[in-house]
């Protein structure tokens, strides 16, 4: 579900308030989030650092999918997250960035007229909660066109390649970086890409630790019962190959000219 994004301007959220996520229900259905420049090498510690396409650019992304690439494999049931690590962006919901600024989703489950937090104050200015939330967006979105260079560079350079059913926004495929990708086409030319950005070597270096994070299919199932038993089957019986004449139905079974005494 979409929910409309607003500027985090007094006249637009004047009167409402936000909380910040207690469970992450509202994940669930996400397969990736982007990531920041500055959680990079944290971030490939526990999940695949995979690239999607955003209009003529790429981001790193940190994939959260399952195998089958159907649902967020680190939001359990309870809402809870299943790593040690929860990614920026899922950290400061409903907040985002925005055409160079910081927006608010407006989703109810976290805005509202009621909640942890205003975002105005009486005299219809943004309270010093909102401009702090404001303030580590602004920072944390600091290195993303570097991070965008990088990224493209990586893909264009084919490190990157797609893997059949992992797919981003409009069935876009998402593309991951195999372990050892990196030093195969950084070989003869790794001076050169450091010169121009030690950052792109690095995103790719993270990207190709982070493959042993990818997500398995399931095994099938052992069982210790035994195997159903089948029925053993029977021969069909043979023909023989001599039958005896029948005997004449008025013969007493003792009159056979053998001579029997009691």
């Amino acid at each position: 579900m979409s929910f409309a994004r607003v500027a985090l301007s007094p006249e637009r959220l004047q009167n409402l308030h936000w909380s910040f996520a207690k469970t992450f229900q509202f994940a669930r259905d996400r397969l990736y989030v982007p990531l920041i420049q500055t959680e990079i090498l944290r971030a490939a510690r526990e999940y695949p650092i995979a690239f999607v396409r955003e209009g003529e650019q790429w981001l790193p992304v940190a994939y959260l999918g399952d195998a089958a690439g159907q649902t967020n494999r680190f939001v359990d049931d309870k809402g809870s997250w299943q790593a040690g690590y929860v990614p920026f962006w899922l950290r400061v919901y409903p907040f985002v960035h925005a055409h160079e600024a910081c927006a608010v989703l407006l989703d109810p489950g976290f805005v509202g007229v009621s909640g942890s937090h205003a975002f105005t104050t009486a005299d219809r200015k943004l309270t010093q909660e909102a401009r702090g939330v404001a303030d580590q967006v602004r920072k944390a979105s600091a290195g993303g066109a570097l991070l965008q260079t990088a990224a493209s560079q990586i893909v264009e350079e084919g490190i990157a390649q797609p893997r059949p059913g992992h797919s981003g926004r409009d069935s876009e495929p998402l593309l991951f970086v195999s372990a050892g990708r990196p030093a195969d086409v950084l070989a003869a030319k790794a001076g050169d890409w450091y010169a121009r950005s030690a950052l792109t070597v690095e995103l790719a270096i993270a990207a190709a630790f982070s493959s042993a994070s990818m997500p398995r299919a399931e095994p099938a199932a052992v069982t210790l019962e035994p195997p159903p038993e089948v029925a053993p089957t029977r021969p069909a019986p043979l023909a023989p190959t001599y039958v005896p004449p029948a005997a004449p139905a008025d013969l007493d079974w003792l009159d056979m000219s053998e001579k029997i005494s009691f």
